[in-house]
């Protein structure tokens, strides 16, 4: 086949920061399971504690097949060794929005932040205020109101890469 007709498969990586709202892995894997449907080659990098979760939720790697450290992953896209079509970030707490904000400047498309916890609105007004894209529910317990907005986020982006 020649080359010119090879089309290419979208990548995206999720990444994770510290798991202290549970919610978080359930949120990774939800939006992991709408990207791979989608025909996307996804990524995850966290933390040991984060990555040790989503490992427990899907011990057999049904559903997760790459993982990825984010220190390692950091470096990768620092070095442009990786540069995902889009990249999901994780965020309940500042330290969420200080990693979105690095790898909005260091990949070449887009970084969205994915907002929960008890302070959503708040964290979600910060990345809003610096320019930093974002969806957000304050979805402490019922991933619900966010599901339904990441639901349509990966539609929307799917649909833009067609």
């Amino acid at each position: 086949m020649n080359s010119t007709n090879l089309q290419h498969k979208p990548q995206a990586l999720l990444l994770l920061g510290c798991p202290e709202v549970a919610m978080q892995t359930s949120l990774a894997l939800f939006t992991l399971d709408l990207l791979v449907t989608d025909g996307v080659n996804t990524l995850i990098a966290g933390n040991n504690a984060a990555l040790g979760l989503v490992r427990t939720a899907d011990p057999k790697g049904y559903y997760v097949k790459d993982m990825l450290d984010l220190d390692t992953a950091i470096a990768d896209l620092a070095e442009k060794r990786m540069d995902p079509d889009i990249c999901y970030v994780f965020i309940h707490n500042d330290a969420g929005i200080s990693y979105l904000a690095t790898i909005n400047a260091l990949i070449s498309r887009q970084a969205m932040g994915i907002i929960f916890g008890p302070e959503a609105k708040t964290l979600a007004q910060q990345c809003t205020d610096v320019q930093l894209n974002n969806i957000w529910a304050r979805a402490i317990h019922n991933p619900g109101p966010l599901k339904a907005k990441i639901t349509k986020e990966i539609e929307h982006w799917a649909a833009l890469k067609r």
